[in-house]
């Protein structure tokens, strides 16, 4: 049974990330659609769809964060490559991702409609990285939206053994531009049972893991959700290395309390904040 459900949903999955696109093209063409407010809201409504079609229930604790005339940076632990499907799912946002992304089979044009922020490491050849002012200047435009801009500090992902220290470069744009900041954590449970399968192997994406396989043997697992909880205190810093600290800080405090089950009554996946909604 494992087997179909993999096989089954794989075909719904790649199906309907062609509709994406087609879908996507058919605006362009027609009706202007464009990368942005306009194009989140669009990768959205589109991610619930992929979201519920790839078996993951989802619930969300704790108010979305209000957005301010400055903008809104949240920040979140990182686990898989179904964060960036499941935070999209929940309400329109601007993602910062690896550049890898971009080029990814599409997926990369279907995250590029939705505004997303690619930051480039390291040159594949060894040449130069993106300059603080390019990521500056990005991010700022970012914040301008009118939508969240979720990122996640880590920089990379993990089993979920841990929350990793958190990296300081794109703080720096936050504290340039006065951006408030809130701190998120997700995690991953399996309410089934699933013979051989975990969390940290079967849903965790991380190490030296192959897309393709790790993909296949994810869809076909039962009862997947994944919990999210907000924080609605505002993270505060005076500088790069504060901030960092203190959102790695709240950040694990969220995750420890998903991880113990210490939950308020959930939320239903893709409720939208009014003040996002009318972005």
């Amino acid at each position: 049974m494992t087997l179909v459900r993999s096989l089954l949903r794989s075909t719904l999955f790649v199906t309907l990330l062609l509709a994406t696109c087609i879908d996507g093209q058919v605006r362009k063409l027609f009706f202007g659609l464009r990368p942005g407010p306009a194009g989140a809201v669009w990768v959205h409504r589109w991610c619930r769809r992929i979201v519920r079609a790839m078996g993951i229930a989802c619930t969300v604790e704790g108010p979305l964060p209000v957005i301010t005339p400055n903008g809104l940076a949240v920040v979140s632990n990182h686990l898989s490559y179904l964060d960036i499907l499941v935070y999209s799912a929940v309400a329109p946002c601007v993602m910062v991702a690896k550049s890898e992304i971009r080029g990814w089979p599409l997926l990369g044009w279907i995250t590029a409609q939705a505004g997303t922020v690619y930051v480039q490491r390291a040159d594949v050849k060894g040449g130069q990285t993106q300059t603080h002012a390019q990521v500056n200047a990005a991010m700022r435009d970012a914040y301008r939206s009118g939508l969240p801009v979720l990122f996640f500090p880590e920089g990379t992902t993990t089993d979920g053994s841990e929350v990793l220290p958190f990296r300081r470069g794109l703080y720096h744009s936050v504290l340039a531009d006065d951006v408030p900041m809130n701190a998120a954590a997700l995690s991953y449970v399996l309410d089934d049972p699933n013979p051989d399968a975990t969390v940290a192997n079967d849903v965790c994406f991380w190490g030296d893991m192959v897309f393709a396989p790790h993909l296949f043997r994810c869809l076909g697992l039962r009862g997947l959700r994944v919990n999210i909880r907000f924080d609605p205190t505002r993270v505060r810093g005076d500088d790069r290395f504060a901030l960092a600290i203190n959102c790695r800080r709240q950040t694990i405090e969220l995750y420890a309390r998903l991880q113990s089950h210490q939950e308020t009554e959930p939320i239903p996946c893709a409720l939208e904040n009014k003040s996002i909604a009318a972005a």
